[in-house]
């Protein structure tokens, strides 16, 4: 009787020892799983070992976006005080002729105003390449809402507008060019205005008027400039030939000897 009731409490001591290590592994996985779960409510949890920021969006530009961007950036700055300019005077003559009732009086007026912006800023326009004048045309029409031919045929007639616009075909232009901010290059032109605007782009929106004689000197001065570009790369091209001869004997006089 000894001996069974010495085996039935090392059994019981067992069970219990077996029961006590379960519980204990049990109240371990709870407690992991409520901190767990406390951590994941709370957003206390770390997820990681660096800290979180959130900031402003910074875009990242390619370099044939910012080649293209910078092109633009460099017409723009040429021209828009000019289309800006051009804005102005179109309210200043629409305000004038607000009151004048006759037609005949508004188109005197017309004509009038016409030839002091044509005798102010003709040579500057003639002046221009193909790309800064469709430049001029597009920010004309950005600032007006007008294209030139339709600012001409208002200001000067239809008839006037359809000369203007052959004869600007003879220079590859095209009065009826318009300016569409959300394609092409356009879409590029417009960032650069918005950059101006916000004060990241310096600009001075001084126009300068050129008159005939400074005209026929820049004139002179860009004939000088190109016959003298001309005339050293020719000079160039003779000494490169003379230094070529020398080596040429050099190496030939060279491979006799050996």
């Amino acid at each position: 009787m000894v001996k069974i009731i010495i085996l039935k409490n090392k059994r019981n001591l067992w069970y219990e020892t077996c029961n006590i290590q379960v519980m204990k592994r049990i109240l371990v996985i709870l407690l992991i799983f409520f901190s767990c779960n406390t951590f994941s409510q709370n957003g206390l949890w770390p997820t990681d070992s660096l800290k979180e920021y959130q900031g402003d969006v910074i875009p990242v530009y390619t370099k044939e976006y910012m080649n293209l961007y910078n092109r633009m950036k460099r017409l723009v700055l040429k021209v828009y005080p000019y289309a800006l300019y051009a804005a102005d005077v179109i309210d200043e003559i629409d305000q004038n002729t607000a009151n004048i009732d006759r037609r005949r009086k508004k188109n005197k007026f017309y004509k009038d105003s016409y030839q002091e912006l044509k005798d102010d800023f003709k040579y500057f326009i003639l002046d221009l390449y193909t790309s800064e004048g469709r430049m001029l045309m597009k920010l004309i029409h950005r600032e007006t809402g007008m294209t030139v031919y339709d600012i001409s045929a208002k200001y000067r007639g239809e008839s006037n507008a359809t000369v203007f616009n052959g004869l600007a075909k003879i220079w590859d232009q095209d009065l009826h060019i318009s300016y569409d901010p959300t394609t092409g290059n356009d879409k590029v032109v417009e960032q650069v205005i918005l950059d101006i605007q916000s004060g990241l782009i310096e600009f001075d929106d001084a126009i300068v008027t050129v008159d005939k004689l400074q005209y026929r000197e820049e004139k002179q001065k860009a004939k000088a400039r190109l016959k003298a570009n001309k005339k050293r790369k020719k000079e160039n091209k003779k000494a490169k030939k003379v230094k070529e001869r020398i080596s040429k004997k050099i190496a030939r006089k060279n491979a006799r000897r050996k």
